[in-house]
């Protein structure tokens, strides 16, 4: 305990924070996160082109979340499995501080219909048909920047036509990546999806050449995001494999649990069970239940483990460092 408390004196003075470059912003069972990796993280999974403090909070919750899961996975040693100690073996063979060659950058601006990975069947069909809808109206001439504004979720890029803060590679979910790189200037893709929901992208402007000036001007920043991708690969095989094992599979052998979740739940589901009974499928039955009674099932458990390693692993957050971020 005093470990911490001296620790967040020293930062909350000052007298560590604005020594270094890259301090302090979080200790997750004693194992420092330094603002360098949680920008890496912050951005990547951060679509919008601003850093509000709102935004900075929930991620910073939800990444609280990820490491103490991800520390969980080590505690059991799941770093010894083969497939994980492969990809550490490979890293090991290389310098990981390497700098990362220039892969091009591009500016989209993009309109955004947000949609949870767990919404229901008939909120996707609505949220297909708005997207769809302003696809045609894009086709037709419609101003992308007055639809980005009217119609996007994405409120942070919305003000601005839709316009977000030029990626290069990695920075940002696959699927977006994917579409926004494949583009040609000017050109406006057909709707898809992402972990976020549905967009619609427009190519503003690209840089393909390498001899480019970088629009990251700290090198040591290069340094950092060649480290953390290495870094995000392993840990996320550590934290499916440790999702699997407390949640994914034990929710679904658990026939006993989600019965009991269901019967405390079932006005939840009353919808979703008259949808299945016009379909002909006859639910529950023989401890099945429709896909989003498993889901839920799942979060609950989720919750209750993450409130358990929250009481085994101290968590210090030095919120004041959170507002000092350097996205780009």
């Amino acid at each position: 305990m005093k470990f911490y408390a001296l620790i967040a004196a020293m930062l909350l003075s000052g007298s560590i924070a604005f020594a270094h470059t890259d301090p302090i912003v979080m200790i997750i069972d004693g194992q420092s996160v330094k603002k360098s990796e949680f920008e890496y993280f912050y951005q990547k999974n951060h679509l919008g082109n601003t850093v509000d403090s709102k935004s900075v909070k929930v991620f910073a919750d939800g990444f609280v979340n990820y490491k103490l899961k991800v520390q969980a996975a080590k505690d059991a040693h799941l770093d010894t499995l083969p497939n994980i100690r492969r990809v550490l073996k490979r890293y090991d063979d290389v310098e990981s501080c390497e700098l990362m060659p220039d892969k091009g950058s591009v500016h989209v601006a993009h309109i955004l219909l947000r949609l949870g990975q767990k919404a229901f069947y008939h909120e996707q069909e609505v949220v297909e048909r708005r997207i769809d809808s302003i696809y045609q109206a894009l086709c037709k001439g419609a101003d992308f920047a007055d639809l980005a504004k009217k119609c996007s979720d994405d409120k942070g890029s919305a003000v601005n036509g839709g316009t977000l803060a030029w990626f290069t590679k990695g920075q940002t979910v696959q699927a977006f990546e994917k579409v926004a790189f494949s583009l040609r200037k000017g050109e406006i893709s057909r709707p898809f999806m992402s972990e976020f929901g549905y967009h619609i992208v427009k190519l503003l402007d690209k840089h393909d050449d390498g001899n480019q000036k970088k629009y990251v001007a700290d090198a040591k920043v290069e340094n950092w995001r060649g480290t953390y991708q290495q870094q995000e690969e392993v840990e996320n095989l550590l934290l499916n494999e440790i999702c699997q094992r407390n949640i994914w599979y034990k929710a679904a052998a658990d026939k006993k649990g989600l019965a009991a979740f269901y019967a405390k739940n079932k006005k939840k589901y009353k919808w979703e069970m008259k949808r299945l009974n016009k379909m002909k499928v006859n639910l529950p039955r023989n401890g099945e239940y429709p896909d989003v009674v498993l889901a839920d099932y799942q979060d609950s458990l989720e919750k209750q483990w993450v409130a358990q390693l929250k009481k085994k692993y101290k968590v210090v957050v030095f919120h004041s460092m959170l507002t000092t971020l350097n996205i780009h």
